[in-house]
Parts: C-alpha cells; sequence; structure tokens
C-alpha cells in the first residue's frame, strides 16, 4: 500500500474493545485468522488506516459462523432447527443484543456511525469513555469472552 492510499476497515463499535483485547480465542480458524489479519493490518499499518464505525455485521463478522443472512444468530446446534420460530425468535434477540452493545460504545465514547476515524484516535475515544470495570460490564457483561479479554480484564 502506497501513502496516498487510504485503507478502511468497517467494525462495529463493540469490535473496538474485542480488538483490544484478543487473545487468539475465536468461534472458528477462518474466524480467527480473519480477526489477527484485522489487527495486523490495524497495528501495523501507517496512519492512513481508517476505521468507519457501524451498528451492523463488519468485516470482522465477515468469517464469522454466527452471522446468517447479515444477522448475527449467535450459537445455534444445527441449521434444520433454525428455521422453526423459536430459534428465529432468539436470533433475533441475540441480534438486538449485538446491536445494542454497538450503540452503547458508540454514543458513550461520542463516536459518529458512518465516519471515518483513524483507528488509534477511535481507540482514545473509546478507552477514555470506558475507564471503569463498571463501564465495561454494560456492554460486555454477558459476553462469553469477556474471561479471557484483555481488554475488560484492565478496567480499574
Amino acid at each position: 500500500m502506497n501513502n496516498n492510499e487510504k485503507k478502511v476497515i468497517y467494525l462495529r463499535g463493540h469490535h473496538l474493545l474485542c480488538l483490544q483485547g484478543y487473545q487468539g480465542y475465536g468461534y472458528d480458524d477462518n474466524f480467527k485468522k480473519n480477526m489477527e489479519n484485522i489487527i495486523s493490518i490495524l497495528k501495523n499499518e501507517d496512519s492512513n488506516v481508517k476505521v468507519v464505525l457501524t451498528e451492523s455485521p463488519d468485516d470482522l463478522c465477515e468469517f464469522c459462523p454466527n452471522l446468517k443472512d447479515r444477522i448475527c444468530i449467535g450459537e445455534s446446534n444445527n441449521t434444520e432447527s433454525n428455521e422453526n420460530t423459536k430459534n428465529k425468535l432468539m436470533h433475533s434477540i441475540n441480534n438486538r443484543k449485538i446491536v445494542s452493545m454497538d450503540s452503547k460504545v458508540l454514543r458513550k465514547a461520542n463516536i459518529k456511525k458512518k465516519k471515518e476515524y483513524l483507528f488509534s484516535e477511535a481507540v482514545i475515544l473509546v478507552n477514555n469513555s470506558f475507564k471503569y470495570l463498571k463501564d465495561a460490564k454494560r456492554v460486555c457483561g454477558k459476553c462469553e469472552w469477556k474471561d479471557k479479554c484483555l481488554w475488560y480484564q484492565s478496567r480499574e
């Protein structure tokens, strides 16, 4: 990438937290490889790397096995049972929880959706807004990764 090229990565609001606490865990190998590739780009590229924050599936979600038809369905046992009404309702509830996490992060950090930010700038905004564990719990309280997340564990 030359210095005049602009690299833009799309990120869900809550992924600004996840990227900082990632330790190599993930849903499957494809997801982990994609996560590590994006982290490498964000941390090793020059200042031309920008992010656009969103409340919908992003570049990390692209390889998530829980993403179906652009909806975060959460973990499911098999695809046949996903067709019944109960599972559709659960998928809808799970997707709303994820969108709510994104909204909470963006709102608290005063980050505008669909606006480009330098990754480092977005991280500073988030970390200044989520200094304490009580703040992190409002977003990450029920996250399955919080016990492994270095960012979550680092809150005062």
